[in-house]
């Protein structure tokens, strides 16, 4: 079942435009990414406390890939970092609901494709995106262990995200069928 609109002064409906699908998959990515930002920071701040390291340093280490050392000191560092994670949180979704437009299949399965969405963005941002940042941690900072960075990015980002473009395009008919 298409969505449809009607048209001033005329009775008919026609099927929504491809550009109006598209639109509607990126509302629903971004979303997506934005609540899936803010629920992965649960687990990795929970984390990251019971290890001995503050929320603002945990923010300011996401900011360190752009600023180098300098997001250590002071506000800017912190704000730059709240700023890329949700960057770094609603880029995937976005992908993910683009292809979920594109691709039913992959909304339909959204418990395995969200796991397997963190896992290629874990492993994106591990062998691609910091190698070639300015990344780096003072002594007083540590990163976090690889399985657990691993377990977060699989179910608090990517299984969010996931869930949360099913549930999107559920309430539309404009997902393919």
């Amino acid at each position: 079942m298409q969505t449809t609109f009607e048209v001033p002064g005329n009775k008919t409906t026609r099927p929504a435009s491809s550009r109006s699908r598209l639109s509607r998959a990126v509302t629903i990515g971004t979303i997506a990414g934005v609540a899936a930002g803010f629920i992965v920071l649960v687990p990795v701040l929970i984390l990251q406390l019971a290890r001995g390291v503050g929320v603002v340093p945990e923010m300011q280490l996401a900011a360190s890939s752009v600023m180098g050392m300098s997001a250590y000191d002071g506000i800017a560092g912190l704000i730059v970092g709240i700023l890329l994670h949700f960057f770094v949180s609603i880029l995937p979704a976005l992908a993910y609901g683009l292809i979920a437009w594109r691709l039913p299949a992959v909304n339909r399965w959204a418990w395995i494709g969200g796991p397997v969405l963190g896992i290629a963005v874990f492993f994106f941002m591990g062998l691609v995106v910091l190698p070639l940042s300015a990344f780096t941690t003072p002594a007083s900072v540590t990163a976090m262990p690889y399985l657990p960075a691993l377990l977060i990015h699989m179910f608090g980002l990517g299984l969010p995200i996931a869930l949360l473009i099913q549930r999107g395009w559920a309430k539309s008919d404009d997902i393919r069928r």
